[in-house]
């Protein structure tokens, strides 16, 4: 009884939160109001799925049974919302995403069958119920949820692989948000191979995993979802990169050979002598003002004469940058990842990795072996 008196703590906890998170957001005074909205609405979904539970397990009843079947239409609102969310957060468009009716296909249809559960006399329910008159209706609902959740699942896999490669032309450091999702995606993959584990013995060999089941790996990936919303507090904005259906093969020639000229003499310059590289949050957008010129030219003049994208092209400066200071012994009074930050990076991972990536070494393997010559 103390056990599951400390449950439903948790889970009203997580009601609570859920509320007043979807409801805070709003809030928020950024450019992300539309994508919020989604993540709001998450929220409360998610809050209602844990209220639900808590009724079911405090005040279990047939009736209540009976009446949950249409609480379980979120599970098919869950992957297209998410994927709806990644997308708008992400990338921007000249009209906001919207997913086609075809995504609610599965919600309406399993609303539909609700109607017709919920229709039954509670009597004539409690006997086809026990019967196993269900069995193969509810088996058939379980089975297109896991492979809708699945589905979404890797599409949004695919927008945060997309992103992160478009993101390398526009912007020269990582954004914490990014990592957050990726680590938010692995849990989701994690729970949902745990379902589908928890669905096989369950279905097919008659057991039952103690602790895993259809609720509490929903009651987990809920919370996952509060945890997001507060990280989307901490960090509400994120660098949105254009989303195209296709990408643009590169024109040989898109500019003139004296355009050219003028472009690689004006960024030679900012680079060298303004060392522009040194603001952390240089975008694409911010080198194209500078320049007077179009993102699509500075991408297309890296891409074909330097063979680089705007991320590895800013970030070969930095660590040049940082090199230079190694040689006049900058490091014998401040820290590696001090020099680091000094230089334009906005992160030890994301400086490690360039560093590596140019030099072919770690940083500290590159300083000790200056010391040993």
């Amino acid at each position: 009884m103390e056990g599951s008196q400390y449950i439903d703590l948790i889970l009203f906890l997580g009601v609570s939160q859920g509320i007043f998170l979807a409801v805070t957001i709003q809030c928020i005074q950024n450019k992300n109001k539309h994508t919020n909205k989604i993540l709001s609405l998450i929220l409360l979904m998610s809050a209602c799925m844990l209220f639900g539970r808590i009724l079911l397990m405090r005040f279990y009843s047939t009736q209540l049974l009976q009446w949950s079947i249409i609480a379980d239409a979120i599970i098919f609102l869950f992957g297209p919302l998410c994927y709806l969310y990644f997308r708008r957060l992400a990338f921007f468009e000249n009209i906001d995403y919207k997913l086609s009716w075809k995504h609610y296909v599965p919600v309406f249809l399993h609303l539909v069958f609700s109607c017709y559960i919920v229709s039954f006399a509670h009597v004539v329910f409690i006997e086809r119920f026990s019967s196993g008159y269900f069995k193969t209706s509810y088996f058939v609902i379980e089975a297109i949820g896991i492979v809708s959740n699945l589905y979404y699942w890797f599409l949004n896999t695919q927008l945060l692989h997309r992103y992160q490669n478009e993101e390398k032309k526009s912007i020269s450091f990582q954004q914490n948000l990014v990592s957050f999702l990726k680590l938010f995606q692995i849990i989701v993959g994690f729970f949902s191979s745990v379902w589908v584990i928890s669905f096989i013995t369950f279905h097919f060999f008659n057991r039952s995993i103690y602790l895993i089941n259809y609720d509490t790996i929903w009651i987990a990936v809920s919370i996952l979802v509060f945890v997001v919303g507060y990280y989307s507090l901490k960090y509400p904005a994120l660098f949105r990169v254009k989303f195209t259906e296709k990408t643009q093969k590169n024109i040989k020639k898109r500019l003139p050979q004296h355009q050219i000229d003028v472009l690689e003499k004006e960024l030679e310059y900012l680079m060298n002598q303004e060392k522009i590289f040194l603001k952390p949050d240089l975008t694409l957008r911010n080198l194209s003002e500078r320049l007077d010129t179009s993102t699509h030219n500075i991408s297309w003049y890296l891409n074909n004469v330097f063979d680089s994208n705007f991320y590895d092209y800013i970030n070969h400066y930095r660590v040049k940058e940082f090199l230079y200071k190694i040689e006049n012994n900058e490091h014998s009074q401040h820290t590696i990842l001090g020099l680091s930050m000094d230089v334009g990076f906005n992160s030890k991972s994301t400086f490690n990795k360039a560093f590596k990536l140019e030099m072919n070494e770690t940083p500290s393997n590159y300083i000790k072996r200056l010391k040993v010559v």
